[in-house]
């Protein structure tokens, strides 16, 4: 997916701008283009490996917040339930070689076959923590290269659009004719 991703050319615009030199009258003449350092998705994307930094470079920085809560809690989730998954694991192990002195009080109503299922719901719970982890940090990639990509989309107050219902009369079935009419303002 990565490699996908790099090997696109995602720019909405030209890297360069052109200056331009007014003489005596009216007469435009453009001259060598002027390498500007450009916003570009491919940075953003770049600097997101380390979470929270496409969104720094995007001037987006209230974002970085959130995405550490998303990390910070899907570790907390993974870790909490690979403990549980542990405890569950040794206590089936101790009493199966029949360690007596090593059993744990907590789990001492529980079946063996009800432990093993327990065993098992607790790695399934952190199997997809640790997705959701990887879902998190794949938005955050993703999120930083869409903002990069919209850094010069214009959104002023001339974009509009205006809807009025309308109605024409139709000349060949001597009907009138309803509808609505769209007005882009751009």
């Amino acid at each position: 997916m990565i490699m996908i991703v790099l090997g696109l050319q995602l720019q909405a615009q030209n890297d360069s701008v052109m200056v331009t030199k007014v003489k005596n009258s009216q007469k435009v003449e453009k001259s060598d283009s002027v390498k500007v350092a450009r916003h570009t998705p491919t940075n953003a994307m770049l600097l997101s490996i380390i979470p929270g930094g496409g969104q720094i470079y995007n001037h987006k920085a209230w974002k970085v917040p959130i995405f550490y809560a998303a990390l910070g809690a899907g570790g907390y989730v993974a870790y909490y339930y690979g403990n549980e998954m542990t405890k569950c694991r040794n206590e089936y192990i101790n009493r199966r070689d029949g360690n007596v002195e090593l059993l744990d009080p907590e789990f001492a109503r529980v079946e063996d076959d009800n432990l093993l299922q327990l065993k098992n719901k607790n790695l399934r719970n952190m199997e997809l923590a640790i997705g959701a982890i990887a879902v998190v940090y794949i938005l955050n990639i993703i999120d930083a290269m869409v903002d990069a990509h919209l850094y010069y989309f214009d959104i002023s107050d001339d974009l509009s659009l205006r809807w009025t219902p309308s109605m024409n009369f139709n000349m060949a079935s001597n009907r009138p004719t309803y509808g609505v009419s769209l007005q882009f303002n751009f």
